[in-house]
């Protein structure tokens, strides 16, 4: 048949479309490659569309599979040609990983083949493409299968002796990768006795007979850990000799634990079953045959004999003829598969006449083959009682202080606090029954999603949240909604429980105004505002604290801080202030009692800082003291409201109440808890508090100060008992640490739980705080501010201080006395000059005098100033100077141009820097002042030009504007004017820069606002 061959070679020759037939449909793909000049290589089109590219779409070197394909592998290549290059039509396989269009990776195996010319000086590298990516993720799946279920395999080859083990195989056995069995070290891991004996015969019955085996033993692993196996083993026989035992083994420990206990559950329900004294039933649903218990009977005051015949007849003319229709409803749907249990409340007739309260849960578990119910199965309890409770909750509800309000699944109010009235507006009116829609048409579907997701077991919470009326007013709520279940399965329907901050959220905002609005609305602020000397002194308060302590403001004024905090707070306020005014904080936070005139006690959270001077030493506190006695009074009447209704206590789902015994074991672990440390309350029950859910640093830190403070050594949990005496209660901030170990702050409330009075363990209560904390440090970041804006206060003062009043009483006075001695000089031109600069410099000093007067309210003096009048009038002021120093001033500001100011500021600046240029003119040349103005970005810029001494930037840039800084050697230099002439701009919100030259001059440019 060899002429076929030499055919088809001929054809392939003649005939191109032969060989796109072969390349397109025999392979995945050929390339063809210039090993000689590696820039030039062909792969067909079916080699790219196998990786998502058009053929069409390439570089016509077609040079891009190199960017495609691993490295390694690429690599790999080059090497085996590097080694075969020599060698006549060297053939390789090799397996190549491309990254295919869509970023996958396609494995290919590859043949290759190099092919050389007859005079050999032309190499190619011809190459034919296999896709084996489906075989190789099959390959992974299966050794992933293996490892996830723990099934290794192992191979006895009796002819060579020779055990091997797979990597599972080793793993379950405890070994290392490169531990090599041998027959016995392998048996000896079975389990001495039993095991090892069935898994001796297994081997030997199966090497003699021919027998496999499926056995599930028990093995002792290298690291001495008991473990259930299942091994599985069949034999190789060839000529009638066994020459191999292989299989598979498998890792059962977690399978062979869960049924055995599943066996010890089986014996406990049963246990508890009778334990709990419930009624059960089981009924034939084709025969209608039931068998009930004795319970069943005694729960409507029968006995089984009474009852008799037995039949399903029993029940059905003992339940209420309105549960009866909802209990067939149920059924109906059990029988048609839409539901897998049967879970009814319903009304069945006592004995004595009375209806009780019965909770039916039952499950079909046989069927016919034709899906026809068969067997059904379940239990009575009586629920009378909890029924009762339901009422008494409804009626708790009802009564309690804050605002709540219970619903069924379909969102109407079953019931209400009083408070919920108030808070919404609904005072006279009916909303019992009624839809929670209904009442407030403007709820959004935002509130309706929340609420379904919460009838399916998802309770949520909000620390705030914006709610708009249907009037269009705003209320701010913070908000908690919690299923309340009918059963311990069944929820019934939801709680909400909602507290109007809307109040607290308005004085959140007016903290964050500015600090010029924060000064201007000090006495009128929504929270109590202070400042007070170092030693504790009260300066000054608002007319909030005085309401908030029952003190007039004189009152107050001879009082200390001190000596209205409570005492059990005053150590920690004491302490905290003593570290601001040493420096150790910037700030602090605190959570304290007051004590009323009336010697009644609030609750506040105080926010203070301090002011210092430029030399850093401290000048004032300033404080800041929220009210929170209705949040405290909330907080333990809610605490009052759980204790008396679990189901509430349960909704809340952001509080974390955890109970311990004496010895700090976790004992109770409730869902707020859960939902804020992240732990189930089976992970954590019986385990030890503080180190399971405490910021360790902070418990150890509060050993070291008990044992320093007190001479006391406590350990861990001691930490929180020790200061619990005669039933008293602590509280304070902690870090808890969660699941995760992210940490969060709460406040932390600790109570001793006492029977007889005697105490038998701990109560926890904690409330994450993060919110308070991220309000206390935008209320520093405003204290910060009104630091700054004090210091640039003092300089007002500062420059009243400045001799100038002394100075210009002297002139005055020294004129007039002139005058008087020498009426005639009046009409001097000199002497006129001189009065007129003396009484602007009265005028200005006056100004100044108001500006200290206004010290907080630079905003509302700000106001329009002509630049181009006052820098005339600064001109005239010290023209005698400027004409002793022979100093020409030109002012070439247009007359339109205001800027914004205060005119005593602006005054001020203009005579600091017309002073200073001529002050430090030069002598070498003819001296002039040019000023005038720009508009850059909405900003009015002055430049101030002279050709003065100039100055050294580079040596004094950096303190031009420090205070008593100089940079020439005239006498009468002070270095005042350009520090506070700094102060005097940017308290009107402008800046300065300068350029200078030594003995050249210096240009100033001043930028104001634009009015």
């Amino acid at each position: 048949m060899s002429y076929l061959k030499t055919e088809l070679y001929e054809l392939i020759k003649q005939d191109n479309s032969i060989f796109d037939f072969i390349q397109e449909t025999a392979l995945d793909g050929l390339s063809y490659w210039d090993i000689e000049n590696p820039e030039n290589s062909y792969m067909n089109p079916k080699f790219w569309s196998k990786l998502g590219y058009n053929y069409n779409d390439l570089p016509s070197h077609y040079n891009s599979w190199k960017n495609i394909v691993n490295k390694e592998d690429a690599k790999l290549l080059q090497e085996v040609i590097r080694k075969n290059i020599s060698t006549v039509d060297f053939v390789y396989e090799q397996i190549f990983r491309f990254t295919h269009q869509n970023g996958t990776t396609i494995w290919m195996k590859c043949y290759g083949k190099i092919i050389q010319n007859p005079n050999g000086n032309e190499k190619r590298l011809l190459g034919a493409h296999i896709d084996i990516t489906y075989l190789k993720e099959q390959e992974v799946l299966l050794e992933n299968c293996n490892s996830a279920a723990r099934i290794g395999y192992w191979e006895f080859d009796i002819l060579a002796q020779q055990i091997h083990w797979s990597k599972i195989t080793k793993e379950i056995h405890e070994v290392s990768e490169n531990y090599i069995p041998n027959l016995e070290t392998a048996i000896n891991f079975y389990k001495e006795g039993d095991n090892r004996d069935i898994i001796n015969i297994a081997i030997s019955n199966a090497i003699k007979n021919n027998e496999p085996f499926d056995y599930r033993l028990q093995i002792i692993t290298a690291k001495g850990n008991h473990r259930w196996i299942r091994t599985i083993g069949q034999t190789v026989f060839i000529k009638g000799r066994c020459t191999k035992v292989y299989g598979t083994f498998q890792d059962i420990t977690i399978e062979k634990n869960a049924k055995i206990e599943l066996i010890k559950e089986k014996e406990k329900l049963q246990s508890v079953l009778e334990a709990t004294n419930l009624g059960t039933w089981e009924w034939n649903i084709q025969t209608n045959e039931v068998l009930f218990n004795n319970r069943w009977a005694e729960i409507l005051g029968y006995s089984l004999v009474e009852l008799q015949p037995i039949s399903i007849q029993n029940w059905v003319d003992l339940v209420h003829p309105e549960d009866l229709l909802i209990s067939q409803k149920i059924l109906e749907e059990c029988f048609g598969k839409k539901r897998e249990f049967y879970h009814c409340e319903c009304r069945m007739k006592h004995k004595n006449g009375e209806w009780v309260w019965i909770l039916d849960h039952g499950r079909i578990i046989s069927w016919t083959e034709e899906g026809l119910p068969i067997m059904m199965y379940g239990t009575h309890t009586d629920i009378t009682e909890s029924k009762k409770t339901f009422e008494r909750n409804k009626l708790f509800i009802e009564q309690t202080p804050t605002a709540i309000a219970m619903f069924d699944k379909e969102l109407k109010y079953i019931a209400s606090s009083e408070k919920w009235y108030t808070d919404y507006g609904l005072q006279g009116q009916e909303i019992i029954g009624k839809s929670h829609y209904e009442i407030f048409p403007e709820i959004g579907d935002n509130w309706k999603k929340i609420h379904q997701e919460c009838l399916t077991g998802i309770a949520q919470k909000k620390e705030e949240e914006k709610f708009v009326r249907q009037d269009g007013s705003i209320q701010w709520l913070k908000w908690e909604v919690k299923p309340w279940y009918s059963d311990s399965e069944t929820i019934g329907g939801l709680i909400m429980l909602t507290e109007d901050i809307t109040p607290r959220k308005k004085i959140q905002e007016q903290l964050l105004v500015s600090e010029e609005a924060f000064r201007g609305n000090f006495e009128s602020a929504a929270i109590g505002m202070a400042l007070l000397n170092i030693q504790g002194q009260w300066i000054k308060v608002n007319k909030n604290l005085c309401e908030i302590t029952g003190y007039t403001n004189d009152e107050l004024m001879q009082l200390t801080f001190q000596d209205i905090t409570h005492p059990n707070d005053l150590e920690k306020d004491i302490a905290l202030r003593k570290e601001l005014v040493e420096g150790k904080i910037n700030f602090y936070h605190l959570e304290k009692r007051y004590i009323c005139k009336d010697g009644t006690v609030v609750y506040v959270i105080l926010a203070s800082s301090i002011v210092r001077d430029p030399e850093n030493n401290p000048l004032y506190i300033i404080s800041q003291i929220i009210d929170i006695s209705s949040q405290k009074n909330a907080e333990n009447k809610l605490e009052q409201a759980v204790s008396k209704l679990q189901g509430i206590l349960d909704a809340s789902t952001q509080v974390a109440i955890i109970e311990t015994n004496i010895d700090g074991l976790i004992t109770t672990f409730n869902t707020g808890a859960e939902n804020l440390l992240g732990y189930k309350k089976e992970e954590v029950i019986h385990l030890k508090t503080p180190e399971t859910i405490h910021l360790q640093e902070e418990i150890e830190a509060q050993e070291e100060k008990i044992l320093i403070e007190e001479n006391i050594k406590c350990k861990g949990f001691e930490v929180f008992t020790h200061v619990l005496d005669k039933g008293k209660f602590e509280t304070s901030e902690w870090t808890y640490v969660k699941k995760d170990g992210t940490q969060f702050p709460v406040q932390l409330t600790i109570t001793a739980v006492k029977k007889n009075n005697k105490i038998t363990g701990y109560l926890m209560i904690a409330v994450d705080i993060s919110s308070i904390k991220k309000v206390e440090n935008e209320i520093q970041s405003l204290l910060f501010v009104t630091k700054d804006q004090n210091e640039r206060l003092k300089n007002f003062a500062h420059i009243v201080s400045h001799n100038l009043r002394s100075h210009s009483g002297n002139i005055a006075m020294m004129l007039e006395l002139l005058l008087y001695e020498n009426p005639a000089y009046a009409d001097n031109e000199i002497i006129q000059l001189l009065d007129l600069a003396s009484k602007n410099l009265k005028d200005t000093i006056g100004h100044l005098n108001e500006v200290v007067i206004m010290n907080t309210t630079i905003t509302e003096n700000i106001a329009p100033v002509n630049l181009n009048n006052a820098i005339e009038n600064s001109i005239n002021n010290i023209q005698i100077l400027a004409k002793n120093a022979d100093v020409e001033i030109l002012n070439e500001v247009k007359k339109d141009i205001y800027i914004l100011g205060i005119p005593a500021y602006v005054e001020s600046i203009l005579l600091n820097f017309l002073s200073n240029s001529i002050k430090y003119k030069s002598e070498k040349r003819k001296a002039y002042i040019k000023l005038n103005a720009t508009i850059e970005d909405d900003k009015i810029v002055l430049s101030i030009e002279d050709n003065g001494l100039g100055i050294d930037l580079k040596q004094n840039g950096d303190k031009l504007f420090g205070m008593y800084k100089t940079f020439h050697m005239n006498d009468d230099a002070r270095g005042i004017g350009l520090f506070i002439t700094k102060n005097q701009i940017e308290a009107i919100g402008g800046k300065i820069t300068v350029t200078s030259a030594v003995d050249k001059g210096t240009t100033f440019k001043l930028y104001f606002q634009n009015a």
